[in-house]
């Protein structure tokens, strides 16, 4: 395996768009791979390193670059780790799929292990929001917080419109398609920003993801001993699943949790709302610092 993409043309195509969507933070990163048993993960770190971490795990064919408009803010409270999902959209270089909850956890402990953390928030959006749920039932001992963007699957099955959306687009690759998908995640009916928008158009008309796990529902029993900090965000207008039902679910199965319905936000509230998840996020990290351990730092 290795990459993703059908040529060294495609790939060189789909990283320059990447990093022309990188100039829109407007930030100086280092970034750098980690091996791991499931290939090399791409890992952009912004920020204060002495601060302590915050690993970001974007929505399914997204990378890293979707969080232009987040990234400065959680800066204000963390040293931000971007990590581009193996096997997904991004600079990653798969050597085998991850194809069960188990693999997948397998390789996020060994991205957080080379990283150094001992201890991290853990942040994500869809796919990267049941990612990181899946990984804070499994390892609680390494996750500080947990912060949930309308995170795919978890709390409520997702709804079938979800995949007559989204495989049009991964099965004809054409820019209709492709545009519809995104139009129907947007609560403003708006389509993604020009310079993103390339990036997203290059991954889904000359790459294959290799990230062969869905997003599903846990069990009641996962979270019998659960007590991680844990923020929900969900956008009233949210396409993949009835937010209410969800929050109402989440709100039965963790007791430190701290939920907000976006009003007027879908499926790309962190995008589309990026100030409201911003001061929410901001907010939720400022609480109970102090009481927490200072050695939650990677090097």
């Amino acid at each position: 395996m290795g990459s993703i993409f059908r040529s060294k043309a495609a790939e060189v195509e789909y990283y320059h768009y990447y990093d022309k969507s990188l100039e829109y933070f407007e930030l100086e990163g280092t970034s750098r791979y980690i091996a791991t048993a499931y290939g090399d993960t791409y890992v952009t770190c912004f920020g204060d390193s002495g601060k302590r971490p915050l690993i970001l795990l974007h929505g399914m064919t997204m990378s890293s670059a979707m969080w232009y408009p987040n990234i400065k803010s959680l800066l204000q409270e963390r040293c931000v780790y971007a990590v581009d999902i193996i096997g997904d959209f991004g600079k990653s270089k798969p050597a085998a799929a991850i194809k069960s909850r188990k693999a997948a956890n397998e390789w996020l402990l060994e991205v957080l292990d080379q990283l150094q953390c001992s201890k991290a928030d853990l942040a994500g959006h869809s796919m990267g929001g049941f990612l990181s749920m899946n990984f804070a039932l499994a390892h609680p001992d390494r996750v500080s917080k947990l912060l949930l963007y309308a995170p795919a699957g978890t709390f409520h099955p997702m709804s079938l419109k979800f995949f007559v959306k989204i495989y049009p687009a991964l099965l004809f690759h054409t820019e209709k398609w492709i545009d519809q998908a995104f139009l129907w995640f947007s609560g403003k009916g708006e389509p993604l920003h020009p310079v993103f928008r390339d990036q997203v158009i290059s991954g889904y008309s000359h790459a294959k993801p290799l990230l062969q796990l869905m997003p599903s529902v846990f069990d009641r029993k996962e979270f019998s001993s659960f007590n991680i900090p844990t923020l929900l965000l969900i956008g009233d207008k949210e396409v993949i699943y009835p937010a209410g039902k969800a929050m109402a679910k989440a709100k039965g199965l963790i007791p430190d949790l701290e939920t907000h319905i976006i009003a007027g936000a879908s499926h790309s509230l962190t995008l589309e709302h990026a100030d409201t998840v911003n001061g929410l996020s901001v907010l939720f990290l400022q609480k109970d610092d102090k009481a927490e351990a200072l050695d939650e730092n990677c090097d």
